[in-house]
Order: structure tokens, then sequence, then C-alpha cells
């Protein structure tokens, strides 16, 4: 793959997804995000707030105007939380670039973060994700290489293709929140597109630490109770060895100190008929663009100055 540099980035948007995020880390990850869009760049600035705590909405509105000063700056509020597959779907929708970057708003790129994943998108037609190595807790971490192929890409922090990632059906709805980017990385090689790890720049995802423990078990188990017997080769036996070791699971954070994360997972299982009923469901007929197309025309969300 031979990579060439980039002058700029005006034709890369950026995605600022908020919901109760306190204005101090809002501060931190702005900082960082701004350096890696550099000084005088005019793309799309979208802040999508997904039902946003008054003081997260002011903080992340003074911190639209004053880090992007020259960006296209624009603000999509949704009246209720959304969850991440469908307002990063109606974001964007609504950007304009020939790539989007979404990076989570707990964590900071490095400053050449987003024009070393251009370039690799530059070089590379046939991928439609690129995403650096991230670290921090619970991580997969990796040490500086060339870029290569992955089977799949966490949404921590990506840089997309945006006609070609919504035409192949963006992040599927019925995702609320967790494996929605484990899903769509199935769907976009299953399409023939190239996903791309780049470990020769880095994002350091800080996340929130332990608070949310059993919400966040929950929505991760429910989740994966799709995911895994949709794109199952062998959905029985699959299926029932992930059942397995649901009570492996739960005896670890037992034993880890962890009984909200413990109580999240049983909870999960509470659900496990309706998981199994929506999965078929998408294997009988699986989510592409075109469903999408008409999810947007249904929900799409106007976008104000901020």
């Amino acid at each position: 793959m031979t990579v060439s540099a980039r002058t700029g980035l005006d034709d890369v948007d950026v995605v600022l997804l908020v919901h109760r995020e306190p204005p101090e880390l809002l501060a931190r990850h702005h900082a960082a995000l701004a350096a890696a869009t550099g000084p005088g760049w005019r793309g799309r600035a979208l802040l999508v707030e997904n039902d946003p705590a008054p003081r997260t909405s002011a903080a992340a509105r003074a911190l639209l105007r004053r880090r992007y000063p020259d960006a296209d700056r624009w603000v999509l509020r949704a009246p209720r939380n959304l969850g991440f597959a469908r307002a990063m779907d109606l974001a964007v929708d609504a950007c304009r670039g020939r790539y989007v970057a979404l990076v989570n708003s707990d964590g900071e790129p490095e400053p050449g973060m987003l024009h070393r994943l251009a370039e690799v998108l530059d070089a590379e037609p046939a991928a439609v994700w690129a995403a650096p190595a991230v670290e921090g807790p619970g991580e997969e971490d990796h040490p500086p290489g060339p870029p290569f192929a992955a089977d799949d890409l966490p949404g921590t922090a990506l840089l997309l293709r945006r006609e070609e990632f919504l035409a192949a059906g963006g992040f599927d709805p019925l995702y609320f929140f967790y494996n929605e980017d484990r899903d769509a990385s199935r769907r976009l090689r299953a399409a023939g597109h190239l996903l791309l790890r780049v470990p020769g720049t880095r994002f350091r995802h800080g996340k929130d630490g332990p608070r949310a423990g059993l919400l966040r078990e929950w929505h991760y188990a429910r989740t994966a109770q799709v995911l895994v017997p949709q794109h199952a080769r062998r959905p029985v036996r699959e299926t029932a060895a992930f059942l397995a070791r649901r009570p492996l699971a739960v005896a670890r954070h037992l034993r880890d100190g962890d009984p909200a994360g413990a109580a999240g997972i049983a909870l999960a299982l509470l659900e496990l008929p309706r998981s199994l009923a929506l999965a078929a469901a998408r294997r009988r007929r699986p989510w592409d663009g075109d469903r999408l197309a008409a999810w947007l025309d249904r929900h799409r969300l106007p976008v104000t100055p901020p």
C-alpha cells in the first residue's frame, strides 16, 4: 500500500456524540480532537445531543464554537436517548464529507491520527473503515506497525467512507448499545469491503470507570445474544456454546468483586427468547442499505446552528 501525505482534512467530517459526560471530560476530549483536525479545518463538525444533561449540552456547544471556529458547525438534537447505532446513523447521514470520523467522547486522539487514517483510506479504495490502535483499560492494544486487514473493528475511534458505509446499511438500529460495530464489521466484510487497523497511530480511551457495571454488562450481554446466533455458521451449536459460557461469565464477575456486572448478565438472559427471535429475523432478512434508507426517511432529524 502506497500512502501519500495529505495537506488537509476539509473532506473529513467529525461526529461529536454526547449524552451525560461531565464538562471537564469533554474539555480534554475536544482539546485533543481540535489538535487532530488542525487549525483552519473546514469540515463539518456535527454535535449529536443524545438526550443530553443540560450541563453536558451547554459545555459541548461552547466547545464546538470555541475549538472549531472555521468548521461547518451544526447540532443534531435527539429528544430521547437513541443509543449509539441509531444516533450515529442519523449523524453520518447528516454529514457531507467524503469521510466521517467517529470518536468516543471519553478518549483522546493523538495529533496526527485523523491525517494518518485519511491517508490510509485514500491509498486503499476497497477499505471502508480505518481504525487506530486503541490503548486503555480493557482494550486490545497493538504495537506500532503498518496497516493490516482486520476481521472486526470497534466503534471507539473510526474513520469511515460515508457513502459506502450508508450503502452497506450503516449500523443496524437493532443494536441499541454495544456490538453494533461487530455486526457492521461482519456485514461490511461480507459485502467485499476491507476493514483496516492502523497501529501507526493511536487513540487513548479512558472509559468511565466501573460505575455503570450493571447497565454496561446488561447492554453488552443482550446484544451479544443477538449477534452470535445472527452471524453463526452453525447457529444451534454456536449459540449453545455461547450460552454455556454465560454462567462462567457471571461467576467471573462475582469473583472479581463486581456483583452489579454479574446481575447485568443474568438479567440479559431473561430476554433470551426475544434475542433469538430477533437474530432469526435478521438471518431471514439481513439489514442492508435499502432498509437503512427507509429507516432514515422515517427517523431523520433536523440539524440546526449551534
